[in-house]
């Protein structure tokens, strides 16, 4: 017995006072589920033991009406001989228990005949009457015991009451016991307590000889309070669990659990029970103050229920212990009440000022959906939902309403939000919603904000012709003199950088009917004309400090995306390529905590741009596949030429032709080539050409982005070097002399400051391009510039470049110094020397574990992974299955380049930690309020 040995000697210490000074009055007192009855078992056979005659009862509900019920299963049964069962047996009739209700002289023959003979049995050998449940002792057994004990005086009589502690809801009958037993010299009275963490750590022992009984100890006591009842039952679960497959390693609850905690429930009066429910619902203990009204229960009143729970082990600082304890508490509540408790509760919320996403939780928990009147409720909690970083549930919410509601209008409202939760989480299905909502935009059923989003994913679906009739419909709703929307100005500014050979002129003349003012949500836009503005203007470090603060301190929206994606590749562009992946992992940790599986896809793609313009080939290639893999190509639409553009290229530097190729072969819309990220994939897939042999098809593609660039108006940008990749081609064709004029144009337009990473590759081919006794020095500009911008690709290959033409010009001390600067590169970044090769060395995989890449449910698997966990444990300790686990760990090793568990530890190793937002980030990132 835990934790009730004082109570055994308390017990066994009365059973020998009663033995020499007579009789003595022992009450266990504690709430359901404390061990009352166990404890009384156990003395009971240990007093049997010793040689006492053991009189057993319990009360209940349903017996505390009956009259000497207690007293008829105290003294049937083999206890007396057979003269005395005789006597015991007429004074236990029924006929002469209903005349003793009302004549008192029959009343007095029972109390004492009865007495007497329990008394005689005293004379004999010592005796034990155990009462368990005395709260529900009927009244006549009640007027018995208190007879007995005045008549007892020294006779060898131990009486042992369990009754629970909570008689403000006992029977009026066993309170007045109580308090006649009180003041007594021969009472005493053993409050039993749940266990405490020791006690639940030394049962947990006891159960579980294993090692990892004590880290589940102090997990089974805050989940059951330390409650011998919920305990045993949650050991039951956890052992059930493991299908016999040796003692438990975690925890586990299921149906043994749900049955104590009901169990303790119904022997709770209703009152209690009521309130149980309603704490279960509710939450929060800061709205406590609904309880009574939910029950209809006065406060004092609910004060004391609550008490009791808390003294059970459900509650614990005013709510349920665990939501599964909260869940098992409502089961046992009908359907229809569990229904009427949720709703009443959305009302009362309602009435109080709740936040309107626990308002439509209870909605939705309640099942009474059929009634319109919750639509508002929805719409207004998933809007809750997706602002706090909450899209799969905002969907979930605005599905239902768009179910439920009968309005016309209204439901494309909501189609239109349900647009902009679901393309967070489901791209695919959002373009399923396209046909209908572009319907209602031409139709004027659409309009305003409710528009934004719609033309937004119409515009990345490349579907141009649907957005310019929505535009022209919008625009012609427009009052006459009227200055246009924000939200009109905003997506004439994403459609003119999405297409500018489309839409860049109407956006120019947007601007010229006035300037509408932007929401805080929106001011986003504006500050990316001014970041870019800054950054091409070569500004100072001080001016681009504060441009990019004023941008990143905007919160991570869906109207805010774009803006900063365009930040992130301007800082790319501009060869800022530290700051860039420190903002880009802080958005990509940003895009876990809201859920955003889209967006950190979108965020991915940008960190394999980076990876690969350091040179990190595998790790841009291993960014670009995990942004593929959280959305297809076929639903990223012309956003999909980022990282296949990425991907194609790292693929090719890498000598994987074959699979660039396949990556080439996936389809892509057409209109993907009148954005600028189809002018990367033109610049890569003609890099490919130039590897494989194909210069003259490469041309091709290179001269469209030149002439594309041309006729947009943006033959000034160098974010794509296509001269530079001309030059490739021409020295691949044998055409040295215009492979150095396109190399000296792309230089001269570039000029000396900035594009380091393209002046040194540039350097590197006109060197190409020039008698062998002139290489040297041009190569050696070449491997300057690229040591100062951190591409180590093209930096070794401007090395093995110049030990060539050393090589070959006979100065053999000068090759073996770039040999060796070009092999402590490689030792230095990469896991083995590459195997060299004319023109660019191919490069091995690098060692980093890139963990960026893995969501956030991956990143936990492999945290438990790295412990050592089987996949059953994983699976136990994140509440998965064991064959969800198996997925994740495929992706996990696809993502990671590993084909097992053994290589995946041994290359993670010590990982660092992933940089959060720097002080004055977190809002440029995260809503307010995460």
């Amino acid at each position: 017995m835990i934790e009730r040995e004082s109570e055994l000697a308390e017990l066994t210490a009365a059973f020998a006072e009663s033995a020499t000074e007579g009789v003595r009055v022992v009450a266990l007192q504690g709430v359901v589920g404390t061990g009352k009855t166990a404890l009384i078992d156990e003395f009971g056979d240990r007093a049997r033991g010793a040689g006492a005659r053991l009189l057993r009862a319990s009360g209940a509900p349903t017996e505390c009406s009956l009259s000497l019920g207690i007293v008829r299963q105290l003294l049937a049964g083999e206890v007396f001989d057979r003269d005395t069962a005789v006597i015991v047996g007429g004074l236990l009739d029924h006929q002469l228990l209903a005349d003793a209700a009302s004549d008192g002289v029959s009343r007095s023959r029972v109390l004492d005949g009865l007495a007497t003979a329990v008394l005689e049995l005293a004379g004999q050998s010592s005796v034990v009457i155990a009462i368990d449940d005395t709260q529900y002792l009927d009244a006549f057994s009640q007027d018995w015991l208190i007879y007995l004990i005045r008549r007892a005086g020294l006779a060898r009589i131990l009486i042992v009451l369990g009754w629970r502690d909570d008689s403000e809801m006992s029977p009026s009958n066993s309170r007045l016991l109580c308090a006649g037993l009180y003041q007594q010299a021969y009472f005493r009275r053993l409050l039993l307590t749940p266990l405490s963490s020791s006690g639940v750590a030394e049962l947990m022992t006891e159960r579980l000889p294993e090692s990892g009984a004590t880290e589940l100890a102090a997990k089974a006591h805050q989940l059951t309070g330390g409650n011998p009842l919920l305990l045993h039952a949650l050991l039951e679960d956890s052992w059930a669990a493991t299908g016999g497959d040796g003692p438990p390693a975690e925890l586990d609850t299921g149906p043994e659990l749900e049955r104590a905690v009901q169990l303790v429930l119904r022997r709770c009066d209703p009152v209690t029970l009521r309130v149980a429910g309603a704490i279960s619902v509710i939450g929060e203990p800061s709205r406590f103050a609904l309880l009574g009204r939910l029950v209809g229960a006065e406060p004092d009143r609910v004060a004391v229920a609550m008490r009791v729970l808390a003294q059970i082990g459900l509650v614990e600082a005013g709510r349920m212990r665990h939501p599964i304890i909260a869940g098992a508490v409502l089961n046992t509540f009908s359907a229809a009440d569990r229904s009427e408790l949720r709703w009443r509760a959305a009302d009362l919320l309602k009435a109080c000022g709740a936040d309107s996403l626990t308002i439509a939780e209870h909605f939705v928990a309640s099942g009474r959906l059929d009634d319109p009147s919750a639509v508002p409720n929805l719409v207004e909690g998933a809007q809750q939902a997706l602002e706090e970083g909450y899209p799969q549930r905002a969907t979930e919410l605005l599905r239902l309403a768009y179910q439920v509601d009968t309005d016309a209008r209204r439901r494309v409202e909501i189609l239109a939000l349900l647009l902009r939760a679901e393309w967070r989480v489901d791209l695919g299905a959002s373009v399923g919603r396209l046909s209908e909502l572009t319907d209602a935009m031409l139709s004027g059923r659409l309009r305003g904000r409710h528009a934004t989003m719609p033309i937004i994913i119409m515009s990345v679906q490349g579907r141009v012709a649907d957005v310019c009739s929505v535009l022209s419909r919008l625009a012609a709703d427009l009052p006459p003199d009227s200055q246009p929307s924000w939200e009109f100005e905003m997506m004439q500014m994403w459609l003119a950088d999405m297409y500018p050979g489309i839409f860049r002129r109407a956006a120019g003349e947007s601007r010229t009917n006035g300037t509408p003012i932007m929401p805080p949500g929106a001011i986003g836009y504006r500050l990316l004309e001014h970041f870019r503005s800054t950054h091409h203007q070569g500004a100072t470090a001080e001016r681009l400090v504060q441009a990019d603060e004023a941008l990143w301190q905007q919160p991570l929206t869906e109207i805010n995306l774009l803006p900063v994606i365009l930040a992130l590749l301007t800082m790319v562009y501009a060869e800022r390529l530290e700051e860039a992946e420190r903002r880009c992992r802080g958005l990509m940790l940003t895009c876990l905590d809201l859920q955003a599986p889209t967006w950190h896809a979108l965020f991915c793609a940008i960190a394999a741009e980076i990876a690969l313009r350091r040179g990190s080939l595998s790790i841009a290639a291993t960014r670009a596949v995990a942004a593929l893999e959280l959305i297809p190509v076929a639903e990223l639409g012309v956003l999909a030429g980022v990282p296949l553009s990425t991907l194609v290229t790292a693929q090719t530097l890498q000598g994987k032709h074959d699979e660039a190729a396949r990556t080439l072969a996936l389809p892509v819309p057409d209109v993907m080539f009148e954005t600028p990220f189809g002018l990367f994939y033109l610049l890569a897939r003609g890099r490919h050409y130039v590897e494989r042999g194909l210069a003259q098809v490469a041309i091709d593609d290179f001269q469209a982005v030149g002439d594309l660039l041309d006729r947009w108006g943006m033959a000034q940008t160098e974010a794509l070097p296509w001269r530079t990749e001309m030059a490739a081609a021409h020295l691949q064709l044998g055409d040295r002399e215009v492979a150095a004029r396109y190399a000296r144009e792309q230089l001269r337009r570039i000029g000396q400051d900035g594009h380091l990473r393209v002046r040194g590759r540039t350097l590197r081919l006109l060197a190409a391009t020039r008698e062998l006794r002139l290489r040297p020095p041009v190569l050696r500009d070449a491997v300057d510039v690229l040591h100062r911008s951190g591409d180590k690709f093209e930096l070794a290959s401007a090395l093995v470049a110049l030990h060539d033409a050393y090589t070959q010009l006979g100065e053999a001390g000068r090759a073996r110094s770039a040999a060796r600067k070009a092999n402590s590169l490689r030792q230095a970044f990469f896991a083995e020397q590459p195997a060299r090769r004319v023109g660019a060395p191919d490069v091995p995989e690098e060692t980093e574990v890139d963990m960026l890449m893995l969501s956030g449910a991956e990143r936990r698997v492999v945290k438990f992974a790295e412990k050592g966990l089987t996949n059953r444990e994983i699976a136990s300790r994140l509440y998965l299955t064991t064959s969800t686990i198996e997925q994740h760990l495929t992706r996990i090793y696809r993502k990671l380049g590993v084909s097992s568990r053994v290589q995946l530890l041994a290359r993670l190793g010590p990982q660092p930690a992933l940089p959060r937002p720097a002080h004055g980030e977190a809002s440029a990132s995260t809503p307010a309020g995460l």
